[in-house]
Order: structure tokens, then sequence, then C-alpha cells
């Protein structure tokens, strides 16, 4: 057994499923619906695997609007409480059919497990508006080749990727990797197949399975750093990698290696910032905000936007994990404590932004608007 199969294996346990799912803040906890939130009716229901299913949405209240590559945030009213769910949209925007999101259902998971159980054709749910930055560049970006990595569930967010991206331009290439455990939790096999098809020239999908069979024709064993390389190269214009924490790493640490700037590299999470960051201040701290002249006193361990919020000042937000950006504020001056990992980059980061769900603020802290 390879050191990467142990590391996975021991990561995720005796036989667990593929990835980790999304999970909610537990700085936040139940959240109140956004007044901007949209309703969304069921149009259908697909069973992809035994564990996964893809719901088809179409709007009831508000517009459904997304970017390949980005998630909804369902609020879900459970036991009293509304809860917060971030899941990728499996569809393109480019594409004939309607919008829909792909959900594997975790064992403990209480808003899959009210999914898979509870929601038929016909129902409705309460949704954020669609949010994330997990997506492709501007078309005018000049990338002619794109490769997508995907571990499990992983391949939502990419496949919806690949096909925008097909789709988009007539001579940008596509690689699609993904790795799956066994053969019957190959998620979207006959869309895949499809897609092939239709873009012969240009696709090219690669499957790999830990546990393969003998009749298995496709990769085996676990899609590490060391196989992606194998098989796509360092020479792609961009690499998107969407999965387990340890793959996303081996992956991104191989590329490196291989010499892929990390500006050519993105990289999706299913599990964002940590509950609390150790650093955070352990006494009260004053919050600016220059457009208003508010200030705030954010107390300990609350984050910038709880601090915001319970103060009367309404700031955007989505998934509240640090996961989608929509939370995004600029800093005029000051310091703030952020939990890792989030999704800034390192050049938003240079340039002053802060994800408030997911920040605290420190010494001198002035927000920029608001």
């Amino acid at each position: 057994m390879s050191a990467l199969t142990t590391l996975i294996r021991n990561w995720a346990g005796p036989l667990p499923p593929p990835v980790v799912t999304r999970r909610p803040s537990a700085r936040w906890g139940p959240s109140r619906a956004s007044a901007r939130a949209l309703t969304v009716r069921v149009a259908d229901v697909i069973q992809e695997t035994p564990t996964v299913r893809t719901f088809i949405l179409e709007p009831v209240t508000g517009a459904l609007a997304y970017q390949a590559g980005q998630h909804l945030t369902l609020l879900v009213d459970l036991g009293g409480d509304t809860l917060r769910r971030c899941y990728s949209f499996s569809t393109s925007p480019l594409g004939a059919g309607r919008p829909a999101i792909t959900v594997r259902r975790i064992a403990d998971g209480r808003v899959s497990t009210h999914l898979h159980d509870r929601i038929r054709a016909g129902d409705t749910l309460k949704a954020a508006p669609p949010s994330g930055s997990f997506t492709l560049s501007a078309e005018d970006g000049g990338e002619r080749r794109f490769v997508f990595v995907g571990g499990g569930v992983g391949i939502t967010p990419l496949i919806s990727l690949a096909e925008t991206a097909l789709r988009r331009d007539g001579v940008v290439e596509v690689d699609l990797l993904c790795g799956h455990r066994r053969e019957d939790e190959i998620i979207f096999r006959a869309r895949l197949e499809a897609m092939q098809r239709e873009f012969a020239a240009r696709l090219r999908v690669r499957l790999a399975l830990d546990d393969a069979g003998p009749g298995w024709t496709g990769l085996r064993g676990v899609l590490g750093g060391t196989r992606v390389l194998d098989e796509v190269g360092a020479s792609a214009d961009a690499y998107y990698v969407c999965g387990p924490e340890p793959m996303m790493d081996d992956v991104a640490a191989a590329l490196g290696r291989a010499g892929v700037e990390a500006s050519r590299i993105r990289i999706e999470r299913f599990a964002y910032a940590a509950p609390a960051a150790a650093s955070a201040p352990t006494t009260p701290r004053e919050i600016v905000f220059a457009k208003s002249g508010r200030r705030v006193i954010a107390q300990p361990g609350q984050t910038i936007l709880e601090a915001a919020t319970r103060s009367g000042i309404e700031l955007p937000f989505s998934c509240t994990m640090g996961g989608c950006g929509a939370c995004k504020v600029k800093k005029a001056e000051g310091t703030v404590v952020a939990a890792e990992p989030n999704c800034l980059s390192e050049r938003e980061r240079a340039d002053g932004w802060v994800l408030t769900c997911c920040s605290y603020a420190d010494d001198g802290l002035v927000v920029a608007d608001h």
C-alpha cells in the first residue's frame, strides 16, 4: 500500500464515504434565513449512485443564475433551527437543462439525510443566492487547456466547469480525472460518456478506482499527485482540484514541485475554516465601518460578521464557513486573525480583503465600506 493510500485510509477510517462534506460552521451555529433568500422547486430527483442523488431545480421566487463551479446554500428548517449547507451546482449554465445540485448522503448528516429521505419532485426549498469563487477565468484569459482533478463527489463542481469550458470556447481542451472507491460509486458515468461522444476531439476522461475489479479498464489505485502528473503533465493553463483533503494537498504539492505556479492551481474545499482561531484575541476589539462611521465592539470569540450583525449592521454572507467569498470586505486599516483554511487567494489577502464570517478583529480594524 502506497504512502498516499495509507494517508487517505488513515484520514478517512475504515470503508468511509469517498470524500468529506461541506460542514456547517460551529462559530455561527443555527442561522437565520437571509432576507435575500429565494425559493426553488425540485423538478426531479435522480439517483446517481447508492449514496448520491441529483436534485434538478427551478426557481419559484428570485433568479437562479449561477456560474459554473459555484454552489447553492440551502436554508433548511429542522428542529426549530435554520441550517445552512452548501452544495455545488453539477450542471453547466451553458447546457440545455435546468440547474441541479448533487448531494451525497452522510450517515450523520442532518441535511443530507433530510434531502435524501424527504425531498421529492414538487417539493420546495429555500436557498441563498448562488455564490462561490471556484469559477473559470474570464473568456479572454487565454486558457486553452484545462485539467480537472476530482475525488468522489468532488466531481460535482468539476463536471460543471468542464462542460462550460468546452461549450464556451470551441478550441479549449479538457482533461478530467476522477477517483472513486468502487465502480458502483462512479458519479455521472453516463453523462461523462455522453460528453466524450459530443466533445470527442477535445475531452479526455480518466477514471480511477481504489478497489477495481478484474474487468476494470480504467486507472487503478488512489488518484494522487504522481498519477496526475503522469497522466496530464504540468503544461496545462489551469488545474482545478476538488476532493478529499489529502488528495488535494498531494496533487497541489506534486504540481508545485513540477513547476506549476500557484496561480494556475485552483482548489475547492468541502470542509473549510476551523471552528475557532487559536490565536484570536481574548479581549474585546473595536471595529470601525468607514462608510457609516459605525463603531462596533467584537467580544472575544465573535467573528466580524457576528459582531456586526448583532449590532444591527447588515453585511453580506452566505455559507458562513469561509468557503464562498460572499462575505468578503476590504480592510482599510488594522489587522485581523483569520481561521484557516478559507477561500481567499494570496493576492486577495495582500490587497486587504477579509472574510468576515471566519475572521476576528485584532488591532485598529477599519472596514472600508458599510
